[in-house]
């Protein structure tokens, strides 16, 4: 079987990406509205795999327990970029979230950035540390303003 071509991978997220910030909020916002904290997408995620997850953390407590907005916003938006250059959009994440939660919606547009500025794609090149792993005199700094 050959490999597809002209398959443009992150077409669900330059749509996003064209979006207004107010109608992108407004986008993410909903995409989460109906998490439950249940962990799913944390507990099927192969990358998962820290002695102690950042959300079972008490000192410090960096997000709170609840079903508060604010505490399931910074859930799944600490959750991604602590993926951001491991994860190889495997699914399981979604397969797993028992409320149909796109979560790949948070980890492909970083994995998309990951590539466009750092030439980087996680589970291509097994050696070496995914970028935000690593700190190089000469990384990119054109995102400090």
């Amino acid at each position: 079987m050959t490999e597809q071509q002209g398959v443009d991978r992150y077409e669900d997220i330059r749509a996003v990406e064209a979006m207004d910030p107010e109608a992108r909020w407004k986008y993410f916002e909903e995409l989460i509205r109906p998490c439950i904290r249940c962990y799913a997408c944390r507990n099927a995620c192969p990358l998962c795999y820290c002695p102690t997850c950042f959300v079972d953390e008490s000192r410090p407590q960096w997000v709170g327990k609840s079903l508060d907005p604010t505490d399931v916003r910074t859930f799944h938006f600490l959750r991604a970029f602590h993926c951001a250059g491991r994860c190889t959009d495997c699914g399981a994440c979604e397969r797993a979230c028992p409320v149909g939660i796109k979560v790949r919606q948070f980890t492909k547009k970083l994995e998309k950035e990951i590539l466009d500025l750092y030439h980087f794609e996680a589970g291509v090149v097994p050696e070496g540390r995914p970028p935000l792993d690593v700190f190089l005199p000469d990384d990119p700094d054109n995102f400090i303003k």
